[in-house]
């Protein structure tokens, strides 16, 4: 019945699917609880990478705060992924390959910078006139055939 498959799919996750978050013996406070299986449901749901689900729940309480705290979070987390890296360094773990490891996630992928406004597929608009190149005139008519058809005009190919 629905009610049985529903059990059973609650121990499912809550077995092996959210196992991570769940361990008891990691002691964590019912809202650390709460957030790490909310995280752990957006990676299983596909919103967030794997792994990152936890983080992007924190980033998006943080960017309910005032500016000024939001700033000094991202201040504070500059400094320790500076002291992360230093120690790194210190202790002989780091090598430039593995530096995607010690980088901030946010700053490694920047957005593109959106264009404003509407954008024609072709061309360049300047002083009211629309002026296309031989290339996107081709591009949009397709390759001119070359080929002749040989004293047979009327013939289809």
């Amino acid at each position: 019945t629905n009610s049985q498959n529903d059990a059973l799919l609650h121990k499912l996750v809550h077995t092996t699917l959210l196992s991570g978050s769940l361990a008891p013996e990691l002691n964590m406070s019912s809202g650390q609880r709460r957030k790490a299986m909310a995280g752990r449901l957006m990676e299983l749901v596909g919103d967030v990478k794997l792994g990152k689900g936890e983080r992007h729940l924190r980033k998006e309480e943080h960017n309910r705060a005032a500016k000024n705290v939001r700033d000094g979070i991202a201040q504070k987390q500059r400094e320790r992924q500076k002291q992360e890296l230093e120690s790194a360094k210190n202790l002989g773990n780091y090598h430039p390959a593995l530096k995607g490891l010690f980088e901030d996630d946010s700053s490694s992928s920047t957005p593109k910078p959106r264009t404003r406004g509407l954008k024609m597929g072709v061309g360049k608009f300047k002083g009211g006139v629309l002026t296309l190149s031989k290339d996107e005139i081709e591009k949009v008519n397709g390759p001119a055939s070359r080929q002749s058809n040989r004293g047979h005009p009327y013939r289809r190919r």
